[in-house]
C-alpha cells in the first residue's frame, strides 16, 4: 500500500507600516492593533488667533501651536486618547482693542502639545513673542503683542516672532516634519498687522497649527485679526497583517 502524506499550509504573519492622520477637531480614541508596540508621533496644537487693528495700527499675530515629535510605547488592544486642537478666534472688527483667543491643545496618549497664544490688539504695545519651543510640561504658548502702527509677530514652534516697528513683525518659524510622507512645516507664528488697509488678517492654515495674521487698519477704521489654524495628530506604527 503506498504511503500517503498529508500537507499543511503554514501562514506567515508579517509586519506592515501604517500612517494615520487625525484632522477633525475634537477628541476620539485609537486602539493599538496587534503587533504594535511603539508609535512615532507628531502632535501639533491649534494656532492662536490674532489681534485686531484699528485707527492707524496693526494687531499682533497669533502664536503657532506647539509641535512635538517622538516615540511612545503602546500596548496592543489598549485605547489611547487623541485630541485635535482648534485654532483660536481672531479679534473682532470693531474700533476697540480686541485680542484673539489662544488655540486649543492637541493630545496623543500621554503627549500634549499646547495651543498657540493669542495675538494682542493693536493698542497693546510690546515686542514679538517668544518661541513656542518646549516639552509637554511647558506652561503656555507664545503671544503676539500689538505694536502701535506695526503689530509684532507671534512666536512659532521653531523661533520667536519679530517686533513690529517700521514694518510688521514676522511670525516665528515653524518645525518641519516628514512623518506624513511629505515634508511639511507646522506651528508657524502669524505675522503682525500694519497701518494700511483696512485688511482683515489671514487665517492660519488648517491642520498646520499656524497662528493668524494681525488685522491692519488705517485711520478711522478697523480690521479683524485672523483665526488660528487647527492642529493635527499623525502617528506611524507597525502592525501584524
Amino acid at each position: 500500500m503506498p504511503l500517503r502524506f498529508s500537507s499543511s499550509i503554514l501562514t506567515k504573519r508579517r509586519f506592515q507600516s501604517q500612517i494615520q492622520s487625525f484632522t477633525s477637531i475634537g477628541t476620539t480614541s485609537w486602539t493599538a492593533p496587534n503587533g504594535a508596540s511603539t508609535v512615532t508621533y507628531l502632535v501639533v496644537g491649534g494656532g492662536g488667533g490674532a489681534g485686531n487693528g484699528y485707527d492707524n495700527a496693526g494687531g499682533g499675530g497669533g502664536a503657532g501651536g506647539m509641535v512635538l515629535t517622538g516615540t511612545v510605547n503602546v500596548t496592543p488592544g489598549t485605547s489611547y486618547t487623541v485630541t485635535v486642537g482648534a485654532g483660536g478666534t481672531g479679534g473682532a472688527d470693531t474700533r476697540t482693542n480686541n485680542q484673539g483667543t489662544s488655540g486649543s491643545n492637541s493630545v496623543f496618549a500621554s503627549v500634549t502639545a499646547l495651543g498657540g497664544g493669542n495675538g494682542w490688539g493693536s493698542r497693546t504695545g510690546g515686542s514679538g513673542s517668544a518661541a513656542q519651543i518646549g516639552s509637554v510640561t511647558a506652561p503656555t504658548g507664545g503671544y503676539g503683542r500689538g505694536g502701535g502702527q506695526d503689530g509684532a509677530g507671534g512666536g512659532g514652534a521653531g523661533g520667536a516672532g519679530g517686533a513690529g516697528g517700521g514694518s510688521p513683525g514676522a511670525g516665528g518659524a515653524g518645525v518641519a516634519s516628514s512623518i506624513s510622507g511629505s515634508l511639511v512645516t507646522y506651528g508657524v507664528g502669524g505675522d503682525g498687522g500694519y497701518n494700511g488697509g483696512p485688511v482683515n488678517g489671514a487665517a492660519g492654515t488648517t491642520n498646520r497649527g499656524n497662528g493668524g495674521v494681525g488685522g491692519s487698519s488705517p485711520s478711522s477704521n478697523s480690521a479683524a485679526g485672523g483665526n488660528g489654524g487647527s492642529g493635527i495628530v499623525i502617528i506611524s506604527y507597525e502592525e501584524f497583517v
